[in-house]
């Protein structure tokens, strides 16, 4: 079949579209959620549900974008997309083989959902961190981290695995200059267009007791 009739460029594009939908929604609420920490506690799980979403979003993404039939895995824009969102492969690694983390005989030092940091929306010289889980000792926590260079935090939002460091701007800015290119260029390649639908059709199902229809 060819590609610009291959439902699959379809079903690409349907994936695609709605997972961008999802990102910007969780990551445009993250770091006033991330701020508001400080005077209600209880919004650290908000703000977590939002980065562990971010992180298994980006990395549908890397995989749907990865399937499309047609874009060479050579294709610049895809390269320069997988390779500045990598991170998001360890940490989806590192989350969904929780149980062999939590299994070795030396347990890493950080925090099981990572240490959540974020900028003071006042102060751009001060950033918070957030102790998550329990206090123990040797337990290590990683901050936003800062370009001595640059002279500026790298993100307002950061999730600190270990090593790894998850800076959510750079990440969320990468992925939608790739959607900028993926979208329009699965829209060209299927002959008949695809055309987003603002309109969703809702079907209503009434299960009725058959002893009442008698």
């Amino acid at each position: 079949m060819h590609a610009s009739t291959d439902m699959r460029i379809v079903k690409c594009f349907d994936g695609l579209h709605y997972s961008f939908e999802l990102l910007t929604f969780n990551y445009q609420g993250l770091y006033d959620t991330c701020v508001s920490i400080s005077q209600d506690h209880t919004n650290l799980i908000p703000a977590l549900s939002r980065c562990w979403h971010i992180v298994d979003i980006v990395h549908r993404i890397r995989e749907i974008s990865q399937a499309i039939p047609g874009l060479s895995k050579k294709n610049g824009e895809l390269i320069k997309f997988l390779n500045a969102t990598s991170v998001a492969e360890s940490y989806r690694h590192y989350i969904q083989h929780l149980r062999e983390e939590l299994s070795k005989p030396d347990l890493n030092p950080f925090p099981v959902w990572g240490a959540l940091s974020w900028v003071d929306p006042q102060n751009n010289s001060k950033s918070y961190t957030a102790v998550i889980g329990a206090q123990t000792p040797g337990t290590s926590y990683a901050g936003c981290v800062y370009d001595l260079k640059e002279r500026k935090w790298v993100s307002k939002v950061t999730l600190a695995i270990g090593k790894f460091s998850f800076n959510f701007d750079n990440v969320y800015e990468a992925t939608i200059l790739f959607r900028e290119f993926v979208l329009p260029w699965l829209t060209s390649t299927y002959k008949s267009g695809i055309k987003i639908k603002n309109e969703i059709p809702i079907y209503t199902f009434i299960i009725s007791d058959k002893k009442t229809l008698d």
